[in-house]
């Protein structure tokens, strides 16, 4: 958190080591290439080494946006992980690949579509001399993308609280002092996270209830109060669900010990330790069903699916 300037707040904004959240470092596998899971996937498959030159040409305005403007990626004999292809034109390639959202933000690709994406890579595919394989095959698109819709419907869940004032509202300066205190990390949509280093999602976030969802200097500035904060999080794009639940919770209890107030759920229940702990199992039970179907919360392939 950026130390605030004094004459807003009268006392620099900053972490209290007494009382702030901690670093969370997590280790999510990372990937660099294709996903699978979430993704329309063509590779130029053969024993030939690619030309740089050649692949390149993929990048061309021609090809690439024939090709509906695919994520493009390739590997070098020495290299361990895809990388994205770039223009350079020295050297070869072992592996190169194509790929496009099965959910994107155009719609959904159809039998089709992956169709004609495949025909438009065999054309391709003589000037490296390699043959073009989908992942799935055009006539198992359709069938896949209903079971990935039902997925994300099924599982496009959110974790929320809030801290309601007992005094009619809270000022939206206490509000910032505090959340420096715990460490959060105020952000450039207005809301105050909770952060690890390693992942582009915060943990859990917290907004103003009332006239606007966001905070803002201009709001300290002009004295606003809130009836409330919301503390909430989208489980399948967070790195760590229960931890983030759990600082999300702490938060809560801080801000209401310090402001003055009640912590409700969802419903507008008052949270006790049982809501709390039936909200850790219904957080567990997500995180269950995400590994059914082959996915990690917070994973590259949740972001793609989740975040588009």
């Amino acid at each position: 958190m950026t130390a605030g300037v004094p004459d807003f707040f009268g006392q620099l904004l900053e972490a209290d080591s007494e009382i702030a959240l901690p670093t969370l470092e997590i280790d999510l596998p990372q990937k660099s290439g294709p996903l699978h899971k979430v993704e329309y996937v063509i590779e130029f498959v053969g024993q030939r080494s690619v030309l740089a030159g050649a692949a390149a040409q993929l990048l061309a305005p021609d090809w690439y946006q024939a090709l509906g403007h695919p994520q493009v990626f390739a590997m070098r004999p020495a290299d361990l992980h895809w990388q994205r292809l770039t223009p350079a034109i020295d050297g070869s390639y072992d592996s190169l690949a194509l790929s496009w959202p099965l959910l994107g933000p155009k719609g959904a690709i159809t039998q089709a579509s992956a169709k004609h994406l495949l025909d438009l890579a065999e054309q391709f595919g003589p000037y490296i001399q390699r043959r073009s394989m989908a992942m799935p095959v055009p006539r198992e698109i359709d069938a896949y993308v209903r079971v990935l819709k039902q997925t994300k419907e099924n599982l496009d869940i959110g974790f929320e609280i809030s801290v309601m004032s007992s005094k009619a509202s809270f000022s939206e300066k206490d509000l910032w002092i505090e959340c420096a205190r715990l460490g959060l990390t105020f952000s450039p949509v207005g809301s105050f996270d909770w952060r690890t280093p390693s992942h582009a999602f915060p943990l859990f976030s917290v907004t103003p209830i009332g006239e606007t969802d966001a905070f803002s200097l201009a709001n300290v500035q002009r004295g606003v109060s809130h009836v409330g904060v919301t503390l909430g999080f989208s489980v399948p794009l967070c790195a760590a669900p229960l931890q983030a639940a759990e600082g999300a919770f702490y938060t809560a209890d801080h801000i209401a010990r310090q402001l003055g107030g009640r912590i409700l759920d969802d419903s507008d229940r008052e949270v006790t330790e049982a809501i709390k702990q039936d909200l850790y199992a219904s957080i567990r039970q997500a995180v269950g069903l995400f590994a059914q179907v082959g996915m990690m919360t917070g994973s590259a392939e949740t972001e793609a699916l989740f975040a588009a």
